[in-house]
């Protein structure tokens, strides 16, 4: 704005000095000069003003672009925070305390359902991660992740109804509290071949899809963080950590150990 000005200016100092010289003729009419300056400086003035706000609209414009962009930055880690607290708590609660459990298909119990679209970031606001290479394939990273997160949810919730509606009648039906102690040919024949195989095959996927996608939610997390810092040239992001994920990021053993 300060240089389109300083050019403005140059030029009306141009013309009033070029027009100040001698009197413009027109035909039947003769224009003083100080008339021509008037009507120059009336012309170039308006010109300038209109200039100027218009730059002023187009630096308002990318003030107010820079603004929203900065919100949904800070949204999108907001989010990051809630899914991966989400992984950590479920772990936690519902995993670790039957890590060492041969049967963890039965153990590890039925949860609430779980809202698939709770804790989402929108794409319709990653328009900055466009700009370029490096933020296009942040947001790939970040459209992999949440996907993870979304599935991870819904094996939560498959499993959990397959927990109530098939496995627990048939263990009220066979009258058991738990299996402990039962052999895996046992719970076979107590509780019959698909129930116990798809148990084990829906807690075995379960318990494969939480690391990866804590993995994906960690490491997202950190290049976008990063990403944001650089360009929007401060550090003002939330910065999170999970130091007690409990062995989240390890390999898992399977769910189920034949005996």
């Amino acid at each position: 704005m300060k240089i389109a000005l300083s050019l403005l200016t140059g030029s009306l100092a141009f013309v009033v000095s070029t027009a100040s010289a001698t009197p413009i003729s027109t035909g039947l009419f003769c224009i003083a000069p100080e008339t021509w300056e008037k009507t120059l400086l009336t012309l170039v003035g308006t010109f300038v003003g209109a200039s100027l706000a218009f730059l002023s609209q187009i630096a308002l414009h990318k003030k107010q672009e820079k603004k929203t962009e900065l919100l949904a930055a800070h949204r999108i880690l907001f989010c990051l925070l809630q899914q991966s607290n989400f992984v950590t708590i479920f772990h936690k609660q519902f995993v670790v305390p039957h890590a060492e459990s041969v049967i963890k298909f039965i153990e590890i119990p039925a949860t609430l359902e779980r809202d698939l679209l709770k804790n989402l970031y929108d794409f319709d606001s990653f328009n900055f991660l466009l700009k370029s290479t490096e933020g296009r394939k942040i947001m790939y990273d970040l459209y992999l992740a949440q996907e993870n997160y979304v599935e991870l949810l819904r094996l939560i919730n498959e499993r959990s109804q397959r927990h109530r509606e098939l496995l627990q009648p048939k263990m009220v039906e066979m009258g058991m509290t738990n299996g402990e102690g039962v052999l895996l040919s046992e719970l076979k024949e107590k509780l019959g071949s698909l129930v116990v195989e798809t148990m084990v095959n829906a807690t075995n996927q379960m318990l494969t899809l939480l690391p990866e996608t804590f993995d994906k939610l960690v490491k997202v997390k950190a290049t976008f963080r990063a990403h944001a810092v650089k360009y929007f040239a401060t550090s003002n992001f939330t910065e999170f950590d999970f130091p007690e994920s409990l062995g989240l990021l390890s390999k898992k053993s399977s769910p189920f150990q034949s005996q």
